[in-house]
């Protein structure tokens, strides 16, 4: 971030009137597209109630980042997406009460108490001090009259002049506006999502608002590629290449490494490698022109996305689930792209998956791109079928379960009579459970599977099949980049694709509950995924950087 310092006297943000409060958080509207995820019944209105209420309190209450370090207030996300899942009011409440308020930093005006206007939107780019003025524009933007989604997110995310604007005057920093929207673990897509999935304007304005505030590191890769400056350069769609065909290529890439890179190694990542990484992306030809094209490529998006994650977290039935924090949220981002995408141009629908597969692999790299072993991973037994004694998490529920009658479906001792549907009790110790982040992993992979969960293993590689092969491009490495100790770069196995099926989002949704703990059937959180670990972290880096300088 630009400026991670709060001002020295903060001064509290006025509250909004309560008319602007209702008409910023009305009742959430039906989903806007067929793709976007349905919703579970909650217990009449006091739900709805208790979301509305606690949403509000959130947005005049508390600032977008709770703490230094750039780690977003994921309080909206919580609530809505446990909501969505049919959470009781009360518990609504306890999630906004319990798992939030205690570490919020209270919003603040920007210094000087400067006021965001068309004029100087460009100044402040970038900088979490002015997170509550960008709000305040976006609130003007989002409820004038014939203000639409669309209009607003084709002109502030979209447009040449909100990205790279060859008519700013000499100085001013281009806004960049879609390399902010997917920067820092595409938090700001994720945001602006919820506005758009439940027709919220007061998510959209804080969507925006974060976007604006949010950094943009990798100019190197989504404003070079999306918004080049070289109209010769310009993307030009080839023959379909497929974006699982990209990843076997990247892991056949001796240029790339297979460990997690520190914080400090990301930006040089971008120096020796961006360009690399920007050559792989180019690959993947995504050029919509029809719903059609919208749903075959956000087919894609989603494979990639889980794999990336629910797959690359594996390291065998007896090893412990990493669960990997950052390539989980390529897939809770990826759950918002049909609801963006219903309120965007064919031209933006293309840019907004191009920048999301490109962030995708992005993190992907960062976290040592991780093999997929689909062969063992589709090896283990489907829950509710019983596992072996050495694997590490159970595909069984722990604790008392019930028994049902001997005149039931299968019989009383069939465990599919026992566990009927396995996402009931997945999503039931999700809503309960204390993880912010929980409730919307195990909301994207459960409408997943709703999608796609019917294909059947040797689809992909029948899909594949129609893909052109590709080689590894000959971008060359820039000097004063990544430093990479010998041995830690190799080529990797390319995944074995017959294997793959639509059975891999339960897998990976029931590998992640289980890591995190199953809290309705009496397991304790375990604490991955946790601020506090992370926060941790932080100070010691800085303390440790510190002493490195003294």
């Amino acid at each position: 971030m630009v400026n991670t310092i709060p001002p020295a006297n903060p001064i509290p943000v006025a509250p909004s009137p309560a008319e602007v409060l209702a008409r910023l958080f009305p009742t959430p509207s039906p989903p806007p597209s067929v793709l976007a995820p349905a919703r579970l019944p909650n217990a009449g209105p006091g739900p709805t109630a208790a979301l509305l209420k606690t949403l509000k309190d959130n947005h005049e209450r508390s600032h977008v980042f709770f703490n230094y370090y750039s780690f977003h207030n994921h309080a909206a996300h919580h609530l809505l997406a446990i909501w969505a899942l049919g959470a009781s009011g009360p518990l609504i409440t306890a999630a906004y009460e319990d798992t939030h308020l205690d570490h919020m930093r209270d919003a603040f005006q920007a210094p000087d108490r400067v006021v965001i206007s068309d004029d100087n939107f460009h100044d402040h780019l970038g900088d979490e001090n002015y997170y509550n003025a960008y709000l305040d524009y976006f609130h003007k933007v989002v409820l004038a009259p014939g203000a639409t989604i669309s209009s607003t997110l084709e002109k502030y995310i979209f447009s040449s002049e909100y990205n790279i604007n060859d008519s700013l005057a000499s100085g001013k920093q281009q806004p960049e506006m879609l390399n902010r929207f997917v920067e820092i673990l595409i938090h700001p897509l994720i945001h602006t999502g919820y506005g758009a999935e439940f027709g919220l304007p007061g998510m959209l304005a804080e969507g925006l608002a974060q976007a604006s505030v949010h950094p943009a590191r990798a100019t190197v890769l989504v404003s070079r590629l999306l918004f080049p400056g070289n109209p010769d350069s310009q993307y030009k769609p080839k023959s379909h290449v497929h974006a699982l065909t990209i990843l076997s290529q990247m892991l056949l890439d001796s240029r790339f490494w297979t460990r997690s890179l520190e914080k400090h190694e990301f930006e040089a990542m971008l120096v020796s490698h961006g360009e690399l990484i920007n050559s792989y992306a180019e690959m993947w030809t995504c050029e919509i022109n029809s719903q059609e094209d919208f749903s075959r490529h956000l087919e894609e998006l989603v494979w990639a996305s889980t794999l990336m994650y629910g797959v690359s977290s594996w390291d065998g039935e007896s090893k412990e689930y990493r669960a990997d924090f950052f390539t989980m949220h390529i897939v809770t981002s990826c759950l918002f792209l049909p609801s963006l995408c219903a309120h965007l141009s064919y031209r933006s629908q293309s840019l907004l998956l191009r920048a999301h597969f490109l962030a995708g692999i992005t993190w992907w790299l960062v976290r040592g791109r991780p093999a997929l072993p689909l062969r063992k991973f589709f090896a283990a037994p489907l829950a509710p079928l019983p596992s072996p004694a050495h694997f590490k998490y159970a595909t069984t529920l722990p604790g008392a379960l019930p028994q049902p009658s001997t005149c039931a479906l299968l019989g009383g001792d069939s465990p599919h009579a026992v566990t009927p549907n396995v996402w009931y009790p997945i999503l039931q110790s999700t809503i309960i459970h204390p993880n912010e982040h929980l409730c919307k992993c195990q909301r994207a992979l459960a409408h997943f599977a709703t999608l796609y969960g019917h294909r059947e293993a040797g689809f992909m590689s029948e899909t594949l099949s129609s893909s052109p092969a590709i080689s590894c491009p000959d971008t060359p490495l820039l000097p004063g980049g990544l430093e990479l100790a010998e041995g830690e770069c190799k080529a990797l196995e390319a995944p074995e694709w017959e294997f793959l099926d639509g059975s891999v989002f339960l897998r990976s949704a029931w590998l992640t509950g289980a890591a995190l703990g199953w809290v309705r059937e009496g397991e304790p959180n375990t604490g991955a995924w946790d601020y506090q670990e992370f926060e941790r972290v932080a100070l010691e880096r800085d303390e440790l950087e510190a002493k490195a300088k003294a």
